[in-house]
């Protein structure tokens, strides 16, 4: 079909059934279609778009794909690869051309008004849509883009910015509170952590590479190794929650939710040096489709709170540099009963919107706000339930709340008793219908059955099967993301514990695959 727009002469029907297979079979060609294909399609579009909006962005993109053709061409003859950012020390000190300025390294907002702009001009038609957004996430999520390579030299740049910083200054300086001062997009995360190296560094590292302006960790569990590596970043802002911590606050309190609003109020209200803040778990990625601060910056003023909805991950046997498959729900009740009992007859009665975890999801707040105070889940100020609330519909809360059945049967005892199938919460689903709540609805599983019956309501909820990812997906309730916390920890952590071991592995590897069979 390209191909053939592309000649001098074609049937006048040829453009009206290339756009109706954009329209209709999205999905299939994103899935079927090499990059190069796509990159072709949407230049179609721009060459022969049916609608303003589709030559224009089509136009666009073509400009960026040619630039970028020339450049990274050009870049090759310097002797590095597309994925190796080039150091710090080697700048040159030379104009660019038509007096331009240079980009600003470090607070330099171009290449994300650049792509933003597209991401958004492209949302005003639901054709080209798709394929414009698969094509800015291609061009984003590639390690072999100029917008990673700055990402890179960010990074480096701030690390050394630290270094000469904790050479002349007190060691262990407390950031000042200036939310004030912030600029009104820059948002951060607060968390309360107890779990492994990897994990942790996983999680802080891969919102700093999706453009945190801070991140703030509490150690629910004193962690010297973890309480280092943290501490080496300059974004990130580390507390280990020890006994005179919880001293100074009266006392450590049994239960972890209650732990975890304290110390998300405690960024607040000393902390936080950013215009926005959300509270999350570790086992939680934020992900979008417009830029997120373009979406914060454009709130209203009277808009104190914005809620980001989750979706859950299903149990996928891909590898992690590859999207994988999340389901989310229906936000109308009724239909959310009617949908969820149709996809799980067995089980559907026990689940609020097929998910084993929180359907509530997590706030992002603005910082600064007198007599404001925070939540897991809501936020008040004074007795005003969440002030202003608007949803992000652009943003997701990835949950990997149950995303392989080892780590959701590690996990099930704790959540059982203390966690999110604890007695007090989840109220039945189906109330009147005999529905159980979650804590008593496992019980009753487990009593009947121990851990198969357990392992067959896994698998029905919880596992990518091809005829569960075909219903999600005639309902709109399928989403594919990728989160890759291990190359965004290599990239922020490069000499943390776990990226060396990571990086041995990987020698080691590549050493034994050069080895031939005699």
């Amino acid at each position: 079909m390209t191909a053939h727009l592309r000649k001098s002469d074609q049937p006048a029907h040829t453009m009206a059934l290339f756009t109706h297979i954009w329209a209709e079979q999205a999905d299939f060609m994103l899935q079927h279609l090499d990059p190069r294909w796509l990159a072709s399609a949407i230049i179609t579009f721009g060459n022969h778009g049916q609608t303003e909006v589709q030559r224009r962005v089509g136009q666009s993109m073509s400009v960026l794909f040619a630039a970028m053709k020339l450049y990274e061409s050009e870049r090759l003859f310097s002797g590095f690869t597309p994925d190796n950012a080039f150091k710090l020390k080697r700048l040159a000190s030379a104009p660019l051309p038509l007096n331009m300025d240079r980009y600003a390294l470090v607070s330099g907002g171009l290449d994300v008004n650049m792509l933003g702009r597209l991401w958004l001009d492209a949302k005003k038609d639901d054709v080209i849509a798709p394929l414009a957004h698969h094509l800015l996430n291609l061009i984003n999520a590639d390690p072999g883009t100029v917008f990673r390579r700055f990402n890179t030299l960010r990074g480096r740049k701030l690390r050394q910015r630290a270094q000469k910083q904790s050479a002349n200054d007190d060691p262990d300086p407390e950031p000042a509170h200036t939310p004030a001062k912030a600029k009104s997009h820059s948002w951060g995360i607060v968390s309360t952590i107890k779990a492994p190296l990897k994990e942790v560094l996983g999680f802080v590292a891969y919102h700093l590479e999706q453009g945190a302006h801070r991140v703030y960790v509490y150690l629910d569990d004193a962690d010297v190794a973890t309480y280092a590596a943290l501490k080496s970043h300059p974004k990130v802002r580390v507390t280990d929650t020890d006994e005179a911590y919880w001293q100074k606050k009266g006392g450590r309190p049994h239960k972890h939710q209650a732990r975890q609003t304290m110390n998300a109020a405690d960024a607040y209200t000393k902390r936080v040096e950013v215009a926005w803040l959300a509270h999350i778990d570790h086992d939680e990625f934020l992900v979008w489709n417009t830029p997120l601060s373009a979406q914060l910056a454009a709130l209203g003023a009277d808009c104190l709170c914005a809620r980001i909805r989750p979706v859950e991950a299903l149990e996928w046997e891909g590898p992690q540099t590859e999207p994988r498959p999340f389901k989310s729900f229906v936000l109308l009740m009724q239909e959310r009963r009617k949908v969820t009992k149709t996809l799980y007859p067995r089980f559907g009665a026990h689940l609020s919107g097929r998910f084993l975890s929180h359907v509530a999801g997590k706030l992002i707040y603005r910082t600064g706000i007198e007599g404001f105070s925070v939540k897991i889940h809501n936020a008040f100020l004074g007795d005003q339930l969440n002030p202003g609330q608007q949803e992000l519909s652009d943003t997701r809360l990835c949950h990997l709340h149950g995303d392989t059945w080892d780590t959701w049967q590690a996990n099930y005892a704790y959540r059982k008793s203390k966690g999110a199938y604890r007695a007090e919460l989840n109220a039945p689903f189906d109330q009147g219908k005999g529905g159980l709540n979650m804590h008593s609805f496992l019980n009753t599983l487990e009593a009947e059955g121990g851990t198969q019956a357990l392992r067959v309501f896994y698998t029905e909820v919880c596992t990518a099967r091809p005829d569960l990812l075909k219903a999600l997906e005639m309902h709109g309730l399928l989403h594919w993301y990728r989160i890759d916390p291990d190359a965004a920890l290599h990239e922020q952590f490069p000499n943390s514990p776990s990226s060396f071991l990571k990086r041995k592995q990987t020698a080691l590897f590549l050493s034994l695959s050069s080895l031939k069979v005699r």
